[in-house]
């Protein structure tokens, strides 16, 4: 007689919809992971010091493009959902990296705008690649994403996106002080001059418009010496009437800032010896003299970054350090004495033994707005003139969160991760458990 067995159970069916949220899940802990291993190693943006997100917002867009792709034959709920699901694990994921570093004012108020941002980029694409779907199948959805990459190629295409990042462009205050402003420094028509139709303000002097009534002055006498407050940043040589009439409107209770360089770091295209060059070394000694001040040159191997003795602001200098003052009656504002602060009569004036400060390639390469800088070099002079009027408001482009000194950045990165990671150990219990 034959021996029967029991039959085993069969396999029960695999749940497609599970099946689906667990490869959606991978997809956008892959997604966060990009987006923060693309930030941290590309662009230098924190090797500047800076402890804000929007090197992630930067990436963003470009990963939501090929995101919209993948997705691109799924039904709109599950669109949507890993749209959604993408930019929280990214958020957070962030966020807790930025926390780890030491960020804490803009924290929450960039995740939000990067969210809302990204919600609207990844809404756009969708309905690109969509509408590219519909037309030629697989060949629209190729037309869909060129569609959305020459977007954001174009200068200007993808501006709104910067818009809900960065907030409205803050308004100029008609009422801002008045500041004079002496300088040898191509940084009013660049080094063409005014008649170069290349010619365009640096930022350094574009920064200084929005926060003072700039009046230049190619002259200094008592009739053009009609204001409180005066930038000489490495002027020409003076004449001794120029000079005269400078300390005298010094005496009479007037406010200056000096920048004055010992060794000027200027990068030109001019030859040696054209008259349109800044001057190589300061040329204020008779006046520095009269006040009893002394300028003496000194280098450092290396670029030098400084607090420049204001608060939450950053200073990046040039490979030729400052130099430094020998001003007995003078207050040292920061110990190696590049910064100090003098009485002169009635009036006082602030010294820095660097004009190389001004140069944008040091400060603002792309833009003086903050989610361009990588210090805050203009915005510091703005500062000191502003303790000279004495002044106190904020900035117009704004305030930057930088880190405080060499913080290591592995375990950062590591608890920046830790979102993705619980998200693929969800992921696989969801594959886990339709195996059983």
């Amino acid at each position: 007689m034959p021996i029967r067995t029991a039959a085993r159970p069969s396999q029960p069916p695999s749940d497609p919809q599970r099946e689906a949220t667990a490869r959606l899940i991978v997809f956008a802990a892959l997604f966060a992971v990009a987006e923060l291993i693309l930030g941290v190693t590309i662009g230098g943006f924190f090797a500047a010091g800076r402890a804000e997100a929007l090197i992630f917002h930067a990436f963003r867009p470009w990963l939501l493009v090929l995101l919209a792709c993948a997705l691109a034959g799924r039904r709109w709920p599950v669109r949507a959902a890993g749209y959604g699901l993408v930019l929280v694990l990214a958020a957070i994921g962030e966020m807790l990296f930025l926390y780890d570093l030491g960020a804490e004012v803009r924290l929450w108020a960039d995740a939000i705008a990067g969210l809302a941002a990204g919600a609207l980029a990844a809404l756009l694409f969708d309905l690109l690649i969509q509408l590219g779907l519909r037309v030629g199948a697989r060949t629209g959805v190729v037309a869909g994403f060129g569609a959305a990459v020459a977007l954001l190629l174009i200068p200007g295409g993808f501006s709104f996106y910067d818009r809900i990042l960065m907030g409205p462009a803050p308004a100029l205050d008609e009422q801002r002080p008045e500041l004079m402003l002496m300088t040898a420094l191509p940084i009013l028509w660049g080094e063409g001059g005014a008649f170069d139709p290349a010619a365009a303000p640096a930022h350094s002097y574009r920064a200084l418009e929005r926060e003072f009534r700039v009046r230049p002055l190619d002259t200094l006498s008592a009739d053009t010496l009609t204001g409180r407050l005066l930038l000489l940043a490495q002027p020409r040589l003076l004449a001794p009437e120029e000079l005269v009439a400078l300390d005298a409107w010094v005496r009479g209770g007037g406010r200056l800032l000096i920048l004055t360089d010992p060794a000027l770091d200027w990068p030109s295209a001019l030859a040696l010896g054209d008259i349109r060059r800044p001057p190589p070394v300061g040329l204020l000694g008779p006046l520095l003299g009269h006040w009893g001040i002394r300028l003496e040159p000194r280098t450092w191997s290396e670029p030098a970054v400084t607090d420049a003795s204001v608060p939450g602001k950053r200073m990046r200098l040039a490979m030729t350090a400052p130099g430094r003052f020998e001003a007995p009656d003078c207050r040292r504002i920061v110990p190696d004495a590049f910064l100090v602060e003098c009485p002169v009569g009635k009036g006082r004036a602030m010294l820095v033994a660097d004009a190389d400060l001004m140069r944008d390639d040091l400060w603002a390469p792309f833009g003086p707005g903050r989610h361009q800088r990588t210090a805050d070099n203009a915005l510091v002079v703005a500062q000191w003139l502003d303790g000279l009027a004495g002044l106190h408001r904020a900035r117009v482009d704004g305030e930057v969160e930088w880190l405080s000194g060499d913080i290591e950045r592995s375990p950062a990165i590591a608890f920046g991760l830790l979102p993705a990671g619980f998200a693929l150990v969800v992921a696989a219990g969801l594959a886990w458990r339709r195996r059983r």
